[in-house]
C-alpha cells in the first residue's frame, strides 16, 4: 500500500532518531498516561505509537501483543498528517482503510482516533485508542481530553531529554575535573 507522506517527512523522521527514544525499554510514566487514557475512553487498546520511516513502533501498548507494525498498514501515519485528531469511527466501510490488513485480520480494528504528539513543531506519532468494534464519533470534550493525552506524552518525552542531556553534561563535566 502507498500511504501518504508530508513534504517535511525526512526531517520529521530524523528528528525523531535524534530523540533517541525508538526501540527503547518501556517506561513507567508514559505506561500510566497510556493505562489511563485507555481507561477514560474505555477501549481495548490504546498505545502510543511513534512513526519512524518505514514502520510504526509503539513506546507503550496496553491491548496489543506487538510492538510495531509496517507504515503501510499505520493508522497513525494519517494522525501525523493534521493538527487534530483523526477518527475512524468503522474502517471496515472507510475508503482508506477497508482492506487494510490490520482489519481484514487481527486485531480486526473497526475504530480508531489518535491525536499527533507534536514535539518542537514535529508530530513524532500519536496518542490512539482503539477498538474491535465500531464507535460513535467522540465528542468535542472527548477530542479535547485525547488530545491532552497526546501534549502530556510529549511533555514527558521532553522532560526525559532534559534529564538525559544534564546527566551526560554532569558526567561530562566530573571527566573533565577528574582530568585536570
Amino acid at each position: 500500500m502507498i500511504y501518504p507522506i508530508s513534504i517535511d517527512d525526512a526531517r520529521r523522521v530524523a528528528f525523531l532518531n535524534e530523540l533517541a527514544i525508538l526501540d527503547t525499554h518501556p517506561d513507567a510514566s508514559l505506561d500510566r498516561i497510556v493505562l489511563q487514557c485507555r481507561d477514560v475512553f474505555d477501549v481495548e487498546t490504546c498505545l502510543i505509537s511513534l512513526v519512524d520511516k518505514d514502520r510504526q513502533w509503539f513506546k507503550s501498548v496496553v491491548g496489543l501483543d506487538v510492538c510495531e507494525t509496517e507504515r503501510d498498514v499505520a493508522f497513525c501515519n494519517f494522525t501525523i498528517l493534521g493538527d487534530e485528531v483523526f477518527e475512524v469511527c468503522d474502517a471496515s466501510i472507510h475508503r482508506d482503510f477497508y482492506d487494510n490488513a490490520l482489519v481484514t485480520g487481527p486485531p480486526y480494528i473497526r475504530y480508531y482516533a489518535g491525536a499527533p504528539i507534536v514535539y518542537d513543531g514535529m508530530a513524532l506519532g500519536s496518542m490512539c485508542i482503539i477498538d474491535s468494534h465500531p464507535r460513535e464519533p467522540l465528542t468535542n470534550i472527548q477530542r479535547t481530553v485525547l488530545t491532552r493525552f497526546a501534549e502530556m506524552v510529549a511533555r514527558e518525552i521532553r522532560v526525559q531529554r532534559l534529564l538525559r542531556e544534564s546527566v551526560a553534561r554532569v558526567v561530562s563535566l566530573s571527566a573533565m575535573a577528574s582530568a585536570g
